[in-house]
């Protein structure tokens, strides 16, 4: 199973899923590539030539994408281009990870995957359109839409850590952050991202887009708050006033998701973002408070 953009929550944590089962995808090797050059894809599929491609390459961050919406498109929609087409011509099914900022934030009730998309920034564009070109390569591949990443971080210093990692290490050394109550989203545990793939293309799904999340909703306050206080750190965050720090371009309000085409033996594997929490809290803790280049908790893009 190939796994462009490997480094990232979801890339390192595939690895940790439990291994295939007879009749569910074999596994190949990961390789690195440029996914912007088509060439250089394409050689790298024939060489490897997986049964399972998983694309969580991505542009991401809101303010980045707006910024320099260019690449967000190169890397989100071109790349994604390059990768879906590559495994087509291999025989290779594409799971190509996307977001719940393909929709706008309105709607009163969770969005499942009959919701017509309305992405209101470059990052949810550029990856509508990533999910586009995906499903255009061939109707098989799969479009993995997720939310609110938080999992055990990966083995690099180069990357910027996650939210919660963020949240903790600030609660750690005494800080109360100050924490949006007002974007609501689907937290989701990367393990358990990873395990429902899995078994998704175990299932042999048809082709077409899926909401894989943890259950529930929370707003990123009240995922903060139960990640510092399932700790036991004293330093709780605080709600932060309305538009307190409010920066570039407003993020969508409300994008929990839920699913109506999951089979039903991915759905036994999901359960409550709160239980998932628990178990990322006792098992990568420490690792979450280890030293890494320390950042804002800033509510983003997954």
């Amino acid at each position: 199973m190939g796994r462009p953009g490997r480094r990232g929550l979801l890339g390192s944590a595939s690895p940790t899923s439990p291994p295939p089962t007879p009749g569910s995808p074999s596994t190949g090797r990961d390789g690195p590539a440029d996914i912007t050059r088509a060439a250089g894809t394409e050689r790298l599929m024939r060489a490897v030539r997986p049964d399972v491609v998983v694309n969580a390459a991505v542009f991401t961050g809101v303010d980045p994408c707006e910024a320099d919406p260019a690449r967000a498109y190169e890397v989100n929609a071109v790349g994604a281009r390059h990768v879906a087409r590559a495994c087509a011509d291999v025989g290779a099914r594409c799971v190509y990870i996307s977001t719940d900022y393909v929709f706008d934030g309105t709607a009163p009730d969770p969005y499942d995957e009959t919701a017509p998309p309305r992405p209101l920034l470059t990052y949810g564009m550029s990856k509508l359109a990533g999910e586009g070109e995906t499903l255009n390569a061939s109707p098989g591949h799969l479009v993995v839409r997720t939310a609110a990443l938080f999992g055990p971080p990966p083995p690099s210093h180069r990357r910027r850590p996650g939210f919660v990692e963020q949240i903790l290490r600030r609660a750690a050394a005494g800080q109360r952050a100050d924490v949006t109550d007002a974007l609501v989203m689907s937290p989701t545990y990367t393990a358990d991202l990873a395990r429902m793939v899995v078994e998704l293309l175990a299932a042999d799904a048809d082709g077409g887009p899926y909401h894989v999340t943890n259950e529930g909703s929370a707003t990123w306050y009240g995922l903060a708050h139960a990640a510092v206080s399932g700790l036991g750190l004293g330093a709780l965050p605080r709600q932060a006033a309305p538009g307190a720090g409010a920066a570039g371009p407003a993020r969508p309000a409300a994008t929990p998701l839920t699913s109506v085409r999951l089979p039903p033996r991915v759905r036994r594997l999901n359960r409550p973002w709160r239980d998932a929490l628990a178990e990322f809290l006792r098992d990568h803790g420490p690792d979450a408070l280890a030293a890494a280049r320390p950042g804002p908790p800033l509510p983003d893009a997954p």
